[in-house]
């Protein structure tokens, strides 16, 4: 069992995850990385999560870094993001972004997506090692820059080893695509060959950078199966916690009805609106027993709960703070400050790219005080 870390500290956590060199919101003129921080710090956060492409900073087998990396981002709704080609001078604009986090006194939760590039790069990391290599390699050149200081903790890989983030692992371990949902029942040797990356990867990288903490990502559902996993070299489980997912709201709001995207969110819109209205307290109570189950394994297990993405995704995009989901979101983070978690996001939907929400400053300020203050003031 490993040497286990004290808590993060309070931290209010905007995710700008891999969406930070992609696009306009973030840097499409000089300068808007650093404006985007500076709004960061205006609307209360003191840290971001972001995807820093290890795959893609690190060294290739071949020893020759290319440093422009056509990514290729997939549209994700629940992130607000829209996908295509992008090419990103990845530590040219890495390092410039650290700099300018440490200047601003930010701190980095770093995250592994693993998105797809031209060159294929993520199909390498496959093993434990692969990912401890891209890891320790990436971790250097902050340290390198001068600012692994700033580095708060390493999720090694976002919602391991679920699609679609798990490339290489599932493709190793499961024998098929990423983007097919992995078997209702693993076999012993691969619920074996899983935990040891639980164990391994965290533990090499611990011995070479003691004083970050290294852990695990995971979806509600998905974090289940860790109760069968030894966890014990993990500092903290990060948790995605979506009403979205409840098997029930999406039956009361007909999500999974087989209807056209478009018709599909004018159908679903008013029946969530109405349906957050009358039974409102219902639907929060499950959201807070999901989150006492979750609380309670975590702390069992001796892992530091984070909650770092959801609640509820909108319908559309709202051109104004939809009043029924701020209500909702209010409370979520009321009850999770309320039960001791110190690491959490107001909403992960509160990054630059969704900017009906980042125009919400006072809000925003609002929630990260009581994330920041905690419980009782």
């Amino acid at each position: 069992m490993g040497q286990r870390q004290g808590e993060t500290g309070r931290l209010a956590i905007t995710c700008w995850d891999y969406a930070w060199p992609l696009g306009p919101a973030y840097g499409a003129v000089p300068g808007a990385v650093e404006a985007r921080l500076d709004e960061a710090v205006a609307r209360g956060f003191n840290a971001v999560r972001l995807d820093p492409y290890p795959h893609l900073l690190a060294t290739p087998a071949n020893s020759v870094h290319l440093d422009h990396c056509e990514i290729l981002a997939e549209p994700d709704r629940r992130r607000g993001l829209s996908g295509g080609a992008v090419t990103v001078p990845i530590r040219k604009a890495f390092q410039r972004l650290l700099n300018a986090a440490a200047e601003r006194d930010l701190k980095l939760w770093l995250s592994g997506f693993f998105l797809p590039d031209s060159r294929a790069r993520r199909s390498f990391v496959r093993r434990p090692g692969d990912f401890v290599d891209v890891w320790v390699e990436t971790l250097e050149l902050i340290r390198r820059w001068g600012h692994l200081d700033t580095v708060v903790a390493v999720d090694f890989c976002h919602h391991f080893p679920f699609p679609p983030w798990s490339h290489g692992p599932i493709r190793r371990l499961f024998g098929q695509s990423a983007h097919r949902p992995l078997p209702e029942r693993w076999s012993r040797e691969q619920e074996a060959e899983v935990e040891r990356y639980l164990l391994e990867v965290p533990r090499a990288l611990r011995a070479h950078f003691p004083d970050i903490h290294f852990g695990l990502s995971a979806a509600a559902a998905d974090s289940e199966r860790l109760r069968q996993l030894d966890t014990s070299e993990l500092d903290f489980l990060d948790l995605g916690l979506w009403l979205d997912d409840d098997p029930r709201f999406r039956l009361a709001t007909g999500a999974d009805l087989p209807v056209p995207g478009v018709l599909g969110r004018r159908l679903t819109g008013p029946l969530r609106g109405a349906l957050l209205d009358a039974t409102g307290d219902h639907w929060r109570g499950r959201l807070r027993e999901q989150l006492n189950r979750r609380l309670a394994f975590a702390r069992v297990r001796r892992l530091q709960p984070v909650l770092g993405e959801g609640w509820l995704t909108p319908v559309g995009t709202p051109g104004r703070l939809p009043r029924r989901w701020a209500r909702f979101t209010e409370t979520v983070v009321g009850q999770a400050v309320a039960d001791g978690v110190g690491a959490l996001t107001p909403t992960s939907l509160a990054a630059p790219h969704n900017d009906w929400l980042w125009r919400e400053a006072d809000w925003l300020a609002h929630l990260n005080h009581l994330i920041l203050t905690g419980p009782g003031r």
